[in-house]
């Protein structure tokens, strides 16, 4: 089986070593690799022979809304986030969108220990991953989530497509300006869905450090580097940290699920997949226990 993930720019991306080890764990015969598909390229990519060829791909920055148009189907979950992660090229040839990063979201909250039913939270950003998040967030039954974006018209579009599937949970928009101190200082938890802090721009985080001080728990869904600025920030400000490693990992379990059918999770050894890519990710050894 032939597979990918398509998008720009796919320097932090580990997703074709990460998926290669899945499938040698799994016992599944398959290729995954990285695609560079630019902005504005993405129509004429899919029609390419490469394209043709693949099984399944993953979609990351920037086309992970903008594949929409070109599926012929979208996974009813799914729909209503307008974001897709995971495409599947059925028998007949036709494509299928799905997104698995709510679920690795949800699942790298579970192995953090955080609970946030009943909660507020702060959502930076109004992009995909925003809206896999946001959604992700009311499936694990928060309270009450703002979403603090640059553009009014992509935060309004995020809170019409999901207030009826979040119907439990209140969805609130907010500008990124002095405004947004108030709902971040009444948030348990903060969680970055912006590229801010990935490599190549480390050294940059979007908030104020000062503005964590009241916050529980903040989450980068950035996962290189696994310790953003924004995490370092909110070590010294006393919360405690989610970074997007586990998401990462639990995101593609998903999308292989997808694509093979269910796999026996229960052989593989979490902590030993963790080791594997962080390593692969900072460079240096760690021990997950």
């Amino acid at each position: 089986m032939n597979l990918a993930v398509i998008g720009d720019p796919l320097r932090q991306s580990v997703s074709d070593f990460m998926h290669t080890w899945l499938y040698e764990q799994l016992s599944l015969e398959a290729e995954y690799k990285k695609r560079k598909v630019v902005a504005g390229d993405l129509e004429r990519w899919l029609g390419t022979p490469t394209a043709k060829k693949l099984s399944g791909f993953n979609v990351t920055i920037p086309h992970k809304s903008a594949i929409i148009p070109y599926l012929d189907e979208i996974n009813d979950r799914t729909a209503p986030i307008g974001a897709v992660n995971c495409v599947r090229r059925q028998d007949d040839g036709t494509l299928t969108g799905y997104n698995t990063d709510w679920y690795g979201f949800v699942k790298s909250l579970e192995a953090a220990d955080v609970d946030v039913s009943g909660k507020r939270v702060v959502v930076l950003g109004s992009g995909g991953a925003a809206r896999a998040i946001t959604f992700g967030l009311a499936r694990a039954g928060a309270d009450e989530t703002t979403v603090i974006g640059r553009s009014p018209e992509k935060t309004k579009s995020l809170i019409h497509d999901l207030q009826d599937a979040c119907e439990e949970m209140d969805i609130r928009g907010n500008a990124w300006d002095a405004s947004a101190v108030e709902p971040i200082e009444h948030a348990y938890c903060l969680v970055n869905c912006t590229p801010i802090g990935m490599k190549g721009k480390q050294n940059a985080t979007p908030l104020d450090g000062d503005l964590l001080e009241p916050v529980e728990v903040v989450v980068d869904t950035i996962f290189n580097p696994l310790n953003t600025r924004l995490l370092s920030e909110a070590v010294f400000a006393g919360c405690q940290t989610v970074s997007g490693l586990d998401m990462y990992l639990y995101q593609a379990m998903a999308s292989v699920d997808i694509w093979f059918g269910p796999q026996d999770w229960d052989k593989l050894n979490m902590n030993e997949m963790r080791e594997t890519v962080h390593n692969k990710v900072t460079g240096f050894k760690r021990k997950f226990e």
